[in-house]
């Protein structure tokens, strides 16, 4: 019993310190809860600590005082009212004040975030730290942009080069300016809008706008570069031909195809290339030849075309080679004539098939131009061609101009234009039907058909020196001033011209059947050049006292002479026809008003 008694007394002196310590864990506890409590309580309207706005500790602090705080910390910073953003380049400039881009600090919002954020955290929080940055509208400042490059935005003048009298004059162009607004709003926004506030300064409003110069004027040195480059180009000519026409291309024009001061001008031979397919390019077209087959009059007739697409990068790469060839000085021999490389899509109709006169193909070609031809003389040369054109000639028959042509006056539709009659210069229907004979007679030499008459000018007329050398002109008149010719083939001849009253371009067609003979103009040359004659006033009652009229243009005097060599298909000569010029100089001629 006592043993049982003992027991007992030690077990309950055991658990009174264990009491003990549970009551004073129940206690801590209870503080804990209740500091924890106190602490929430005391910041569920303050910042945790840790939180940091711009390096601001705002630990225990309410967002009211937070933001008093760091506004005093900005002062003297940025003053959003007053301040402005100013882009510019050079001496152009645009501004625009903050408030006006919508440019404002955004502490209300960090504030926010930053609170929302410190309160989501627990005790073991890392140390937050945000930063006030900026507000704006992006539209509004990309106007302002805008603005700017209105101002300062200059195409700028590519640099060019000019011969004249075998002397090159280099201009050197005018620098571009371009404003890039892309690049120039990333660099505003780097250097202005992504910035943290504090780290703005004044300065960085100013804004220097980004841009490119797509042309740039020479400098001294690169103009006597860009000249050395010219001067190669100064007796040479490219020649690009097709069907039987040619595209002459003078030095002038090659040296607007360089770049300078070196390479080539893409752009520029791009844009001839272009168009030389919108002269060039057509769709195939049926030939139609409708005539009396018992007075060979023609009532309609159009050859059978050939579809035809120009090779552009053939086509370029022929101007570019020819270009590079003279750069580098390499060795030309001759070779500045191509022919156009391009794709050929056949008639269904040919000519052949339209008739059996033995007119299948062309046998004979000639062109001119007549620039700064007067109204009355470019109407009166489309006349003179639909009179001439579509002519049949018989083989062994001869060609008469003036009996084919017919009368020329008022009454059969002719307008007034100045004409050679009797050594001097007038106004008479039919100024401009010389175009017409000189045409037709340089399709006749290259047909390598017998000229039985040919007569040159009294003296040199400029229309018939486009793209000639003085001697390849034909004058017609009434009585035996005409241009005749025989038809030495075997088959018809049709003569088919055609006026380009808007380009100031004709050409003459001779359509028959090839018996194989071959043209070659040789032996070219002229000479005893003398000046033109004093220029001759001439009273005039009609006109006011001292008013000038010009009716006459002067012309110096020269002689000239070639053989056109005419070759059967074995190469052999049939004959060689030569033929002579001589142009007397002229007088200018003026009406004075007495």
């Amino acid at each position: 019993m006592d043993k049982i008694y003992s027991s007992i007394k030690r077990s309950l002196n055991q658990k009174k310190p264990n009491t003990a310590l549970l009551s004073l864990g129940i206690l801590l506890l209870f503080v804990s809860a209740w500091l924890i409590f106190v602490y929430f309580q005391y910041y569920q309207d303050r910042f945790y600590p840790k939180t940091y706005i711009d390096d601001i500790n705002l630990s225990g602090l309410t967002r009211d005082e937070a933001k008093i705080k760091i506004q005093e910390n900005m002062q003297d910073k940025i003053d959003f009212e007053n301040d402005s953003l100013s882009i510019f380049y050079k001496d152009k400039e645009v501004e625009a004040k903050l408030n006006q881009l919508a440019i404002k600090n955004n502490l209300d919002d960090v504030l926010i975030e930053a609170f929302e954020s410190s309160h989501q955290s627990n005790f073991f929080k890392k140390t937050a730290r945000y930063y006030v940055q900026l507000n704006f509208d992006q539209e509004k400042i990309q106007a302002l942009i805008g603005n700017l490059k209105d101002l300062v935005d200059f195409p700028g003048e590519k640099p060019n080069a000019t011969i004249k009298n075998k002397t090159v004059e280099i201009l050197p162009g005018k620098t571009g300016d371009k404003l890039l607004s892309d690049e120039t709003w990333q660099t505003l926004h780097k250097q202005v809008l992504n910035k943290n506030l504090r780290d703005l300064s004044k300065e960085d409003f100013n804004v220097e706008a980004i841009m490119a110069h797509p042309i740039l004027a020479l400098d001294q040195s690169q103009i006597e570069m860009s000249k050395n480059r010219a001067l190669k180009l100064i007796d040479q000519k490219l020649t690009l031909s097709y069907e039987y026409q040619k595209i002459d291309i003078s030095n002038q024009e090659l040296m607007n195809f360089l770049a300078w001061p070196n390479g080539l001008d893409q752009e520029k031979i791009d844009l001839f290339i272009d168009n030389l397919k919108a002269q060039i390019n057509r769709p195939s077209s049926d030939a139609s030849f409708i005539y009396d087959k018992d007075t060979l009059e023609v009532t309609d007739f159009s050859a059978d075309k050939n579809g035809l697409e120009i090779d552009a990068v053939s086509t370029k790469k022929i101007v570019e080679d020819f270009l590079n060839k003279i750069e580098n000085e390499e060795q030309i021999n001759g070779e500045n004539s191509f022919s156009i490389p391009m794709k050929s899509t056949i008639a269904t109709v040919t000519l052949e098939k339209a008739n059996d006169l033995g007119i299948k193909e062309v046998i004979g070609f000639g062109e001119s131009w007549y620039a700064h031809s007067i109204p009355n003389r470019v109407d009166n040369v489309a006349l003179a061609t639909s009179r001439i054109s579509n002519h049949i000639v018989k083989p062994g028959e001869e060609f008469s101009f003036n009996k084919i042509l017919g009368e020329v006056s008022d009454k059969t539709g002719y307008k007034n234009a100045y004409i050679i009659e009797a050594g001097e210069t007038k106004l008479a229907p039919g100024g401009g039907v010389c175009q017409v004979s000189s045409t037709l007679f340089r399709s006749l030499l290259n047909a390598g058909l017998k000229v039985t008459r040919r007569l040159p000018h009294a003296y040199r007329v400029s229309y018939y020196e486009i793209g000639n050398e003085p001697g390849f002109d034909a004058t017609v008149f009434e009585g035996e001033t005409d241009l005749r010719f025989i038809n030495d083939t075997s088959n018809h001849i049709l003569i088919n011209c055609q006026s380009d009253s808007e380009n100031l371009y004709m050409f003459c067609k001779l359509y028959g059947t090839s018996d194989g003979r071959s043209t070659e103009i040789i032996n070219y040359r002229k000479w005893g050049q003398s000046p033109a004659l004093p220029t001759v006033y001439i009273p005039d009652a009609s006109l006011r006292p001292g008013q000038l009229k010009q009716i006459d243009w002067s012309a110096s005097g020269i002689k000239s002479e070639f053989t056109n060599v005419i070759k059967d298909k074995n190469g052999e000569i049939i004959r060689e026809d030569s033929y002579h010029s001589s142009y007397r100089p002229w007088a200018a001629k003026y009406l004075r008003g007495i």
